[in-house]
């Protein structure tokens, strides 16, 4: 006697604006449905309480872990790492100087006054994105001291690719926080500022298409180069590229992608185990006692800002629980449905 046909795996998204998410879903044959329908997967573009995983069933998974806003909110990020660099200072080095305002006011200002008018430090809202609220100044500055935000000593050494300043924006996937389970994807982006360089001073400070590399910034230059009208060449004069092609750039210099690659896994490890206490507590709850019975309900895909220097060391700048899935290209749309 034939088995019955599985039915199709039913997916809510009634709360994700992406449209590649409905183009994976039909591609794998499973139904989308709405709130009031039962659902066995829930995706969601916003972070979720523990609540609200506290009423999922024994099948249903969601893609937010609660607790992760500690990595993915700055000032939370930039407490945990620095804590940690306390502890382990040789392992704890991947991340520019950061201080959270307005608590570390006087750390801050004694910093101001050791190096000088001239160091140049960015400053970030807590809960800001894309690009939004960020902005550098110099040393010697009262309103530096702002209130909820991060100032970072500025990357003055950058590595440059035809001139431009980049960023890598890095997928990782966890599975799991007790034990912690982390997959890499091999693909990402590469996403250039559309202005030359120049080492930050008084008179560049506000051109933002020179020091943030923030896609959401960079695309409202007329500079601005998409992959699909870059030249027929490789499109080296593409504002963004995919892991493979800059693989191909740093292995033509005579460096070692699967090195930087490494030093990259190594500091998304690092940052993770800084926050995997936080992470297993939630799910160590007695009222959650339930949960570990079964499969992890949870799973999440980080979106690593990530910056090499000119020796290329990985840098870690900031961490986006739900990273953009915008498909705005054939590039990002490529990418996007491979990972997701």
């Amino acid at each position: 006697k034939r088995k019955k046909p599985l039915p199709p795996i039913r997916i809510n998204l009634s709360a994700c604006k992406y449209e590649v998410l409905r183009i994976v879903q039909r591609k794998l044959g499973w139904k989308e449905v709405g709130d009031e329908d039962d659902w066995e997967l829930y995706w969601t573009d916003t972070s979720v309480s523990i609540e609200r995983i506290m009423k999922l069933t024994k099948i249903q998974k969601i893609n937010h872990f609660s607790g992760m806003l500690e990595i993915c909110r700055k000032r939370a990020m930039a407490r945990n790492l620095m804590k940690m660099a306390k502890a382990f200072p040789q392992h704890f080095d991947f991340f520019p100087r950061t201080f959270v305002l307005p608590s570390d006011r006087e750390d801050f200002l004694a910093d101001v006054r050791s190096r000088g008018k001239k160091q140049v430090y960015i400053l970030k809202p807590d809960a800001g994105c894309q690009g939004r609220g960020i902005r550098l100044v110099q040393g010697g500055k009262e309103e530096m001291a702002s209130p909820n935000v991060v100032a970072q000593h500025y990357l003055y050494n950058p590595m440059l690719i035809h001139g431009y300043k980049f960023d890598l924006r890095i997928y990782a996937l966890v599975l799991s926080c007790d034990p912690l389970r982390v997959f890499l994807f091999h693909e990402g982006l590469a996403r250039f500022c559309t202005e030359k360089y120049s080492p930050p001073k008084a008179s560049n400070l506000d051109v933002a298409f020179m020091h943030l590399t923030n896609y959401a910034v960079n695309k409202k230059n007329e500079a601005f180069v998409s992959a699909a009208a870059a030249s027929a060449d490789g499109s080296d004069d593409a504002s963004k590229w995919c892991l493979a092609q800059l693989r191909h750039y740093i292995e033509s210099t005579g460096a070692s992608y699967d090195q930087v690659w490494g030093d990259i896994a190594d500091l998304i490890i690092k940052s993770l185990c800084s926050v995997q206490p936080v992470l297993r507590n939630n799910y160590r709850s007695p009222l959650l006692t339930f949960l570990l019975m079964c499969a992890c309900s949870c799973f999440e895909i980080l979106g690593y800002d990530v910056m090499l220097d000119d020796a290329m060391r990985p840098w870690l700048i900031e961490v986006n629980h739900s990273p953009s899935f915008n498909i705005d290209s054939p590039l990002d749309l490529a990418i996007k449905e491979e990972l997701i």
